[in-house]
């Protein structure tokens, strides 16, 4: 597949109109796939160690047959078995995430449900087993980790009908999921993460004396990133309530200094919990997203 179309599946303002997620995730991870130049992963469970002569009787399916037209060798492809890991999808559903400003093309919760879709689909497909938490001011739904088509199928059918609302109770969230983790594995926190730039690197840090590594995924809409310089504009509260009218124009200094606070505080707090943190703005492909699940699955195998 040409590069240019692999990244238009990866493109959120395409992926959105795909009304089932799984259709949704399979399009995105196989056209991601299916643009790189190589692959970590090669089959379910299992990584490329080397290349050995081929042995007579040997099955012919392991076989590097490119390799063979150019050195007229046969060689065949030795494989690693891996051990199998958990991941943990831990989506905020809180209604701050329900926010699409006026160019986005999907609210943030919407785009975390998309990336998470992908993260369940890939993880099935190199064999890892899924789990998914959804919390809002109380945890909503948690599936325990499986690896099963049935497991995805659930994963997928609980992201496709979300609802956002409340206000997120991290804390709370993150006390169900350190009681159910039992073995080693992979924790990815999807969320806008506004105000919660202590709680979150420490609750993340917490993981990490369970054996799991962590990323942080921090989801936001460009008006968020930006503030946009428009005549006037209302702000509402999406948690709690209250609104204000003002200019953005003559609040956007003191607002691009809060916000680059808040975001180098946040950073430094994963940095120093030694959680890796990735932003993400609702109108950029998802590739970032996957390649930040594979280098992960690396490191850990």
């Amino acid at each position: 597949m040409p590069v240019q179309d692999s990244q238009k599946l990866l493109d959120p303002a395409y992926l959105t109109r795909i009304a089932p997620f799984s259709l949704m995730a399979k399009s995105a991870v196989e056209g991601y796939l299916s643009g790189l130049h190589r692959s970590i992963f090669h089959g379910f469970g299992s990584e490329f160690l080397q290349y050995r002569h081929y042995t007579p009787g040997e099955d012919l399916k392991y076989v590097d047959w490119k390799l063979f037209a150019r050195s007229e060798k046969l060689y065949t492809k030795v494989f690693q078995e891996e051990t199998n890991m958990n991941v943990y999808l831990v989506l905020d559903a809180s209604a701050s995430m329900d926010y699409a400003g006026e160019d986005a093309v999907c609210s943030k919760l919407r785009y975390a449900a998309m990336v998470a879709a992908c993260l369940a689909y890939l993880a099935n497909r190199q064999g890892d087993n899924v789990s998914l938490l959804v919390y809002r001011d109380e945890a909503v739904s948690f599936l325990p980790p499986e690896h099963r088509t049935q497991q995805l199928n659930r994963v997928l059918v609980e992201l496709a009908r979300v609802q956002p609302g409340g206000e997120a109770d991290h804390a709370s969230a993150f006390a169900v999921l350190e009681s159910r983790i039992r073995n080693r594995g992979l924790v990815v926190l999807l969320s806008d993460m506004l105000e919660s730039e202590s709680i979150l690197p420490r609750r993340m840090g917490r993981l990490r004396l369970l054996h799991c590594d962590c990323i942080g995924v921090q989801i936001l809409d460009p008006d968020e990133i930006a503030l946009p310089r428009r005549p006037t504009a209302r702000f509402e509260a999406l948690e709690g309530s209250g609104e204000v009218l003002t200019s953005p124009s003559a609040v956007a200094e003191q607002y691009d200094a809060q916000m680059g606070t808040f975001l180098n505080t946040l950073r430094r707090n994963f940095f120093q919990a030694h959680v890796d943190c990735l932003q993400l703005a609702t109108r950029e492909h998802l590739g970032h997203a996957l390649a930040a699940y594979l280098h992960h699955r690396e490191k850990l195998h």
